[in-house]
């Protein structure tokens, strides 16, 4: 699957007329080949609208041949636009052993973000960029990775960097992270998304994860996405010297028979 976001830079005073123009003008997509779903995040200034594609065909019968940097207007949409619209894509597919550094290095940087101050000390000091590469390379097989395609962001990878990536076992979403530059983009729901789905392919009815108590922004995010807090776990972190018991909230969703 590719996402594909357009970000509009909306002129002063024009942002609440400009999203319902969005949604009539995009409101017809549903019946291109290829396409799998939208929707628009709003920021201060900016609009986006976020489409997914089955793949490279799809939006090359979308946009055309240029569908990588070349934006797709509609009718009289200039009027609302300060600049030209920004394209970017991102690509899930199934990690490779070559992924394996670029995981480490999301993980690293999105780990420390979320749980600096919130767990053990001891597992704090062990939690080294070195630390988290063999991590990534045992889990590859398990993991689904969203990877840039073209102009990076400020911060991020070349063409072809991992800017986030899911990893499930058994029925534990195990692991969800987004690089800095991709927070609030709605990566992060479609990879949670992902990692739903390689649950429930493997025949279980329920998801669960462990979110640390403290970090009440993913355990906001848990929840806008359908996920319910079903108590305290002491949680084994996993460690060279053994495990390191963290107390973390586990959170559930059914995923069959609702």
């Amino acid at each position: 699957m590719i996402i594909r976001s357009s970000t509009a830079l909306v002129r002063p005073g024009m942002l609440d007329e400009f999203r319902p123009f969005i949604e009539a003008g995009t409101a017809g997509f549903a019946t291109l080949d290829g396409f799998l779903g939208d929707e628009i995040v709003v920021g201060p200034d900016t609009l986006t609208y976020v489409s997914r594609w089955r793949d490279a065909a799809a939006l090359v019968g979308y946009a055309g041949p240029g569908w990588r940097t070349e934006p797709v207007v509609l009718e009289d949409e200039d009027r609302f636009l300060v600049a030209p619209l920004r394209v970017r894509h991102v690509e899930l597919r199934q990690a490779v052993p070559d992924d394996a550094a670029g995981i480490a290095d999301v993980w690293h940087a999105a780990w420390g973000d979320g749980h600096h101050g919130l767990v053990p000390p001891a597992l704090e000091a062990v939690r080294t960029r070195e630390s988290f590469g063999p991590r990534a390379a045992s889990r590859v097989p398990n993991t689904t990775v969203a990877v840039a395609d073209g102009q990076p962001a400020h911060g991020e990878p070349a063409d072809g960097g991992v800017v986030g990536f899911v990893t499930v076992h058994d029925d534990e979403v195990e692991q969800v992270f987004v690089s800095a530059t991709r927070r609030g983009s709605g990566l992060a729901a479609h990879l949670l998304s992902d990692g739903e789905d390689r649950v429930a392919a493997a025949g279980h009815a329920e998801a669960w994860l462990a979110v640390v108590a403290g970090n009440g922004r993913a355990r906001r995010f848990y929840e806008r996405q359908g996920w319910s807090d079903a108590g305290p776990l002491d949680y084994q972190a996993e460690t060279a010297a053994g495990p390191v018991p963290v107390p973390v909230r586990r959170y559930v969703k059914r995923l069959v028979g609702e």
